[in-house]
């Protein structure tokens, strides 16, 4: 189980830091005790294995990974706070949810328990089919689903995060998005896994944190790096050692070359899903072509639905993937059919056998019987200098004719005609018309939500006329 291994290393190494919070560092000694303690009172509080699904909405991080493993331990089903489904939800705030029972942890109760005696807490002999976590897939366009992960399931994905992204690798683990999503999940067993610490270290602290730290594995979404890489201190020297780690969306040539130059050359992109867990991981090639993500590990099968070198739908088998969502038969039927999982991703092989992401099925464009991938526009936009974010969208016209957009987010004083004059050096692309914004619409793995640009320019196009 996921405390289990923090069991071990409060007997084996006591004094080693467990996890890295809010300016202090917590030793796996007390780390345990914690868990216990919170233990202890969700069982005189009646949550046990029969509670049903708990959505854990903690704002004080370290308590949040507290809290998880105290649920783990008794044999009780954690979920994240946002999860409405959830059987009960507890929180350390005010947010009122009517429709769901919820028990709220004041600041007095929580310091009376961090106050009292850490209670022995009996190991459980856990089925490991059994459910252990229920995740949230990130929603792009849809209502998130609940996708329900037993214990197995759950090892075999710890096991492949170890070998592949965090091979060689021991220290300090960090995922900016956060435990509630896949990858924030996995640095966590990972890390506990190992013997190393867990970082929940506040984005402002991060450089200090990479420049002191001898070593570890740093998991970010491109847009997140793009974030880091805008705020390092001047004098900004990190320690060697460190590995950037990036999911969640397609990595931009320019920011990785900025990240392999400011932070570390060895950086790893992925191509992951909570469904299937890792589905192919590289090391990045700065000469590849974009979106490549590389080649798939042992365990899974990841398959192109058409000839060698072209475009085709993806679809998966894989020793950790899931076969369904909860409560949720109809899109288990269009996702989840005949042992594959279809996630919904266009992509190609290269010759040498690595996979290129080119996008979703429900994003690629008809201009006219002209099939475009948003993908193909985006990446050579972020190579003109002064170009920031981009997002490419198809939008009709008031005549309902669709036009391609591309969405850009610019430096200060940015030249507007430079990009076009830039775009036109390259081959292929349709013509395009520009929207200037502030930020790219993104959700918390960093997806750009196609659909809010293209309904906020049809709602602008109204108003304007045009």
């Amino acid at each position: 189980m996921l405390e289990g291994p923090i069991k071990d290393h409060a007997r084996w190494t006591p004094r080693a830091p467990a996890v890295i919070a809010q300016g202090r560092t917590v030793s796996y000694a007390q780390f345990d005790a914690d868990i216990d303690r919170f233990a202890g009172a969700f069982l005189d509080l009646g949550i046990g294995p029969g509670s049903g699904v708990i959505a854990l909405q903690i704002d004080v991080p370290y308590l949040h990974h507290v809290a998880i493993c105290a649920l783990s331990r008794i044999g009780a089903v954690s979920s994240a706070g946002h999860d409405e489904a959830a059987e009960l939800r507890i929180t350390d705030g005010n947010e009122p949810r009517p429709q769901q029972p919820t028990l709220r942890l004041g600041s007095d109760a929580i310091a009376a328990i961090l106050a009292a005696p850490p209670r022995s807490i009996p190991r459980l002999d856990t089925d490991p089919d059994s459910l252990a976590r229920v995740m949230l897939t990130s929603g792009t366009t849809l209502k998130p689903r609940r996708i329900g992960l037993s214990w197995r399931r759950l090892d075999a994905a710890n096991h492949t995060t170890l070998r592949t992204y965090g091979a060689g690798k021991l220290g300090t683990w960090l995922a900016l998005p956060g435990v509630d999503s896949m990858m924030g999940y996995s640095f966590a067993m990972a890390a506990w896994t190992t013997g190393g610490a867990l970082a929940v270290t506040p984005v402002a602290d991060l450089p200090a944190l990479l420049e002191t730290a001898a070593q570890g594995v740093l998991g970010v979404t491109p847009v997140q790096l793009r974030s880091l890489l805008d705020d390092l201190p001047p004098g900004f020297e990190p320690r060697p050692g460190w590995r950037i780690f990036s999911g969640g969306s397609l990595m931009p040539t320019p920011v990785a070359r900025e990240a392999c130059l400011r932070i570390s050359p060895d950086l790893i992109v992925n191509y992951g899903s909570t469904e299937a867990s890792v589905n192919a991981l590289c090391a990045i090639d700065l000469n590849a072509p974009p979106g490549v993500v590389g080649y798939t590990p042992h365990g899974a099968t990841v398959e192109v639905m058409a000839p060698d070198g072209e475009s085709g739908e993806i679809r998966i088998r894989s020793s950790r993937m899931t076969y369904g969502y909860l409560d949720d038969p109809v899109e288990t039927a269009a996702r989840f059919r005949d042992g594959w999982f279809y996630p919904g991703d266009v992509g190609r092989r290269l010759p040498d056998g690595r996979l290129v992401l080119e996008g979703r099925v429900d994003d690629r464009m008809n201009l006219g019987g002209f099939k475009f991938m948003p993908g193909a526009l985006e990446a050579p936009a972020l190579e003109c200098p002064g170009v920031v974010d981009c997002a490419a969208f198809a939008a009709p016209d008031l005549q309902g004719i669709d036009h391609c957009w591309l969405a850009v987010v610019t430096v200060p004083g940015f030249d507007r005609d430079s990009l076009a004059v830039h775009l036109s050096g390259y081959q292929g692309l349709p013509e395009n018309r520009f929207a200037w914004i502030d930020a790219i619409p993104r959700n918390a793995m960093g997806k750009v939500e196609r659909g809010t640009l293209r309904d906020a320019l049809i709602a602008a196009l109204k108003v304007g006329g045009g």
